[in-house]
């Protein structure tokens, strides 16, 4: 398997792939969101470490924007992390003619 390293005979997960610049995935979507994801670099995941209390919080429109760098058209809210791996942000904003209002 292509996740799982071999280290004396033991299995032990593969580290993270960082990126060398901030990636962003395609949007997908379900009746209510449109999503996407956002990699970061290995620098930008310390500071969502430092700025989420090691993941205990979800980061607000300001740090993820200003602090981090990620772009986004006006309503994307950081809606959780991809745990284990803190460099995946995955964001999310209601889909057009929905009325609910982003919660961040």
């Amino acid at each position: 398997q292509d996740d799982v390293l071999r280290v004396g005979g033991f299995r032990k997960e593969a580290m993270p792939h960082f990126p060398h610049q901030i990636c962003y995935s395609d949007k997908y979507y379900d009746k209510e969101y449109e999503y996407r994801h956002v990699l970061l670099t290995k620098e930008l995941t310390a500071r969502v470490i430092k700025l989420s209390n090691e993941g205990e919080r979800l980061l607000k429109e300001e740090e993820w924007r200003n602090d981090l760098g990620v772009a986004g058209s006006t309503g994307w809210v950081h809606y959780e992390y991809h745990k284990p791996e803190m460099h995946v942000l995955l964001m999310r904003k209601p889909k057009k003619g929905t009325d609910e209002v982003p919660a961040n």
